[in-house]
């Protein structure tokens, strides 16, 4: 009797404590939607029913397919459970239990037991009226570049500096050296790099390294926000300017006395364009539907994934915004020419996402380093790291290594393919028949090693010149 009675206890502590969580998740104004590994809701907060309009006895336990016109492709929730990648500042539109449209902010992370997912909670913020939409992109973008709130390790909104940069090759300790130097003037930077280089990373260093360490570091992407509403977040808003405005500071203010980081700045339209070189001549700002002008004095670094020169010609960068904004100009290297950086990188990638997703993988295979390093990283660094989560996914929570057979479809099938070169070669003449093999070889090798001449030369066993040499010697092009 002792017995059943403790286990009456316990369980009622434990339901009394269920009850509690559920009280203290209804408070908060976003909505909390948890569901289970098959895809049922076990979770659904008084925030998820304002947003939704809909009531909780309507969407628990029942599958995500049965409560919204959703499936495997199209829910947020059902992807995370399937691929156990987190999915944050989504945002998505669809059609609630009621047959109401609902259009949210959505960051949706999976949760893990012993190395499985056990389920994924979701945490949606409504944006459905025009007014929250203004809002919440001024927000997201705020802190798209600095990460969420609880990562934050500096006050003035940063995240990293110098030693975070992670290599030890020539290629990025020279890109440090110099961007020190810019770091200790306050003249406009422009960091120039291919997507997933690094730049955000770079700005930030900047600032942190400069004389004005202590003010804000604020960061928009143009290319993320309409056009529509980007002028307003750049320079403010005064009240009635238009539906829902209200008197708001805009980021030239909030970083004034700071830093100031315009990411893809090529793809803002040519007329806002020359509202900001205005701007940045006169180092005065007129909010929106304002007539007063107000100082404003932040440090400009600015950035392109494309070769600014090329934006200017085709008519999608002002030269004269460029001149002004490139005083000092940082190229960022590929990852394809530092090489030398893949180990450190990866290892640091390893221990991070292990650590998420509780897994023990420690190191990687000779075969999966040496496909890195013939791999020409279109999405740079930024892909390296998604390239080692896919393959910690794929892991079994025995695993302590990442091999081939955990990397994903498109490099396993580019590097684990088998080519041969031989043919049923006519002989009528044996030196041209040889001469056709050797070119066949070298033609291979050329296409495995993604047309690079030191890296064919070396897995060949014959020096750069000499290869150049049998190019050209058999009319080979080196080129793709």
């Amino acid at each position: 009797m002792k017995k059943t009675s403790d286990l009456e206890e316990q369980l009622k502590e434990i339901t009394q404590q269920r009850n509690l969580l559920l009280k203290a998740l209804d408070v908060l104004e976003e909505g909390i939607h948890v569901v289970d590994s098959s895809g049922r809701t076990i979770i659904y907060t008084k925030g998820c029913e304002k947003i939704e309009q809909s009531k909780s006895d309507y969407i628990l336990g029942k599958h995500i397919s049965e409560a919204y016109e959703l499936d495997d492709e199209t829910s947020v929730q059902l992807r995370v459970l399937k691929s156990g990648i987190a999915v944050k500042n989504h945002h998505t539109s669809y059609i609630t239990s009621q047959g109401k449209r609902a259009d949210i902010i959505t960051n949706t992370y999976p949760i893990f037991e012993n190395g499985k997912i056990i389920a994924a909670v979701s945490v949606n913020r409504d944006i459905t009226k025009v007014g929250e939409l203004t809002e919440k992109l001024i927000e997201l973008q705020k802190n798209l570049y600095s990460g969420e709130q609880q990562r934050r390790k500096h006050a003035n909104g940063t995240i990293f500096n110098f030693d975070d940069i992670i290599g030890e090759s020539d290629e990025i300790k020279q890109t440090i050296k110099i961007a020190k130097k810019f770091a200790r003037s306050l003249s406009p930077v422009i960091i120039q790099g291919e997507t997933g280089t690094g730049k955000e990373l770079f700005a930030q260093s900047i600032h942190n390294y400069s004389s004005r360490a202590n003010g804000p570091f604020v960061a928009v992407n143009c290319a993320a926000i309409p056009e529509s509403l980007l002028e307003g977040i750049l320079f403010g808003t005064c009240k009635g300017a238009f539906t829902g405005a209200e008197d708001k500071r805009g980021l030239f203010e909030e970083a004034s006395e700071g830093t100031l980081f315009l990411d893809e700045i090529n793809s803002m339209s040519m007329l806002l364009q020359t509202k900001l070189l205005r701007v940045l001549q006169n180092k005065t700002v007129r909010r929106l539907g304002g007539n007063k002008e107000i100082r404003v004095n932040p440090r400009i670094i600015s950035a392109t994934n494309v070769d600014p020169i090329e934006s200017i010609a085709k008519n999608q960068l002002r030269n004269d915004l460029y001149y002004r904004l490139a005083v000092a100009t940082l190229v960022i290297p590929p990852l394809r020419n530092r090489l030398d950086d893949i180990p450190l990188l990866a290892k640091y990638f390893i221990e991070k996402n292990s650590k998420i997703m509780g897994k023990n993988i420690k190191y990687i295979s000779d075969d999966v380093l040496e496909i890195f390093n013939k791999y020409n990283w279109p999405g740079n660094v930024r892909e390296l790291e998604h390239v080692i989560e896919h393959a910690i996914n794929m892991a079994d929570s025995t695993d302590t290594k990442l091999s081939i057979q955990h990397l994903p479809p498109h490099l396993r099938e580019k590097f684990t393919h088998k080519h041969h070169f031989y043919k049923d070669y006519k002989v009528n003449n044996l030196q041209q028949t040889l001469l056709n093999i050797e070119k066949d070889i070298i033609t291979q090798e050329l296409i495995n090693n993604d047309y690079n001449i030191t890296k064919t030369a070396k897995n060949l066993g014959i020096s750069r010149q000499h290869l150049q040499y049998r190019l050209k010697k058999l009319n080979i092009n080196k080129q793709k």
